[in-house]
């Protein structure tokens, strides 16, 4: 992850605001939650290399990323979802009781509230940092409305072309706005002419699979940098402790041996390779769907135990059908035969029971070509392990 954070830090450091865009559980919440906290209590390390001879496993290490933008920093959450709007980002109205009756007034968004708090002589912050979770959750583009301009640095203050804020919510008197809301009880006005500030930076994250999300369009697009974050396979590799060096090849020869985590790493492998195939790349599985499967468990003195190979199948027939499965369904929507043939319903093992098969009749007459409902997890054991190891070939 250290890859991707030090992209974010670059595009900010170019005047750029940051996306990352991949699949479901490819870790994008995640890595800027980490972000988060770090901004939050900056590092004082300095880019390059450590040397530690008193630690021999692991004696060089990278300390974090140089913070470029300038410190302190305030940073600020916020989740895109179908009821946010305009009004919770950038400028709404709210009614206020008041002795002469209810009048509407001003209160400032995430991105507004963020140019008044670096407009703000009072202010500690020298920058902001917005972090937006699924940016396409909720409709940017009028989310964002005209201040869209301003996600790109050239328009703002300091900027080769500053443009002043065109907000025609607001009355103005002798060159100042009315007064406006801000939270934690604070009041701003915006005299006539102001411009955006440089130093606010945003990191947002989106979805590449969710049909229900409203796509970014390209003006919104082309001011974000789009750093990817695919499935890696690596991090179920150290999730679960494994040498990457030994994961076998399944062939005729072996597949029947595999252990729970191998036949876990081989499957999700295998599927991704046919989903980028047929779908597209955007449409594969994340690592993070297999991450429930177990690798250790607590002990009553608090200790930590690797588990019986019994219970990582039983971990990962769960894990299937609570979370893989529905993904798998999701993507083959409509599709029913591409789905069959990815689970080889028509080549099942040449012995023994098999988990998935066709949907029949209860009098045995009537076979249709849609899989029947099954749950893996309530199977018995060596069917589990006969057909997730299959699977993998």
């Amino acid at each position: 992850m250290a890859d991707k954070i030090d992209a974010i830090l670059s595009s900010w450091s170019a005047g750029r605001n940051a996306l990352l865009y991949g699949p479901p559980a490819t870790g994008k919440t995640k890595l800027i939650s980490e972000l988060f906290q770090l901004l939050d209590t900056p590092p004082e390390g300095k880019r390059g290399i450590l040397l530690d001879v008193a630690d021999a496993e692991k004696p060089f290490s990278r300390p974090e990323q140089e913070i470029t933008i300038p410190q302190p920093i305030k940073v600020v959450w916020t989740t895109f979802h179908q009821s946010y709007g305009y009004e919770d980002f950038v400028l709404g109205l709210r009614p206020e009781i008041t002795q002469d009756g209810t009048r509407l007034r001003p209160w400032a968004g995430v991105f507004l509230d963020a140019a008044l708090e670096l407009a703000d002589p009072e202010s500690q912050y020298k920058s902001v940092v917005i972090f937006i979770d699924e940016i396409n959750r909720g409709n940017a583009a009028r989310i964002f409305g005209e201040f869209m301009t301003f996600l790109d640095f050239d328009y703002r203050d300091g900027g080769s072309v500053p443009l002043p804020l065109p907000l025609r919510q607001l009355t103005y008197e002798n060159g100042q706005s009315e007064e406006i809301r801000r939270p934690g009880g604070k009041v701003a006005t915006i005299p006539e002419g102001f411009t955006f500030p440089r130093h606010i930076y945003i990191v947002s994250t989106m979805n590449s699979v969710d049909r229900a999300a409203v796509p970014i369009d390209s003006a919104l697009a082309r001011r974000f940098d789009r750093i990817e974050m695919r499935p890696d396979l690596d991090v179920l590799v150290d999730h679960w402790g494994l040498d990457r060096n030994a994961i076998p090849v399944p062939t005729e020869d072996n597949w029947e041996t595999l252990s729970p985590y191998d036949a876990a790493y081989l499957l999700l492998d295998r599927f991704n390779v046919a989903i980028a195939s047929d779908l597209g790349p955007e449409f594969e599985l994340g690592h993070g769907l297999l991450t429930p499967v177990l690798a250790t468990k607590s002990a009553a003195d608090g200790s930590t135990q690797p588990v019986e190979e019994k219970e990582t199948w039983h971990s990962l027939a769960k894990t299937w059908d609570d979370v893989l499965f529905p993904q798998l369904e999701d993507r083959y929507s409509g599709r029913p035969e591409q789905l069959m043939d990815l689970l080889r319903v028509d080549t099942a093992p040449p012995a023994g029971d098999y988990a998935w098969g066709l949907r029949t009749a209860k009098g045995g007459t009537v076979e249709a070509r849609t899989l029947a409902p099954v749950r893996v997890s309530e199977l018995d054991i060596d069917v589990v392990k006969r057909s997730f190891r299959w699977l993998t070939r």
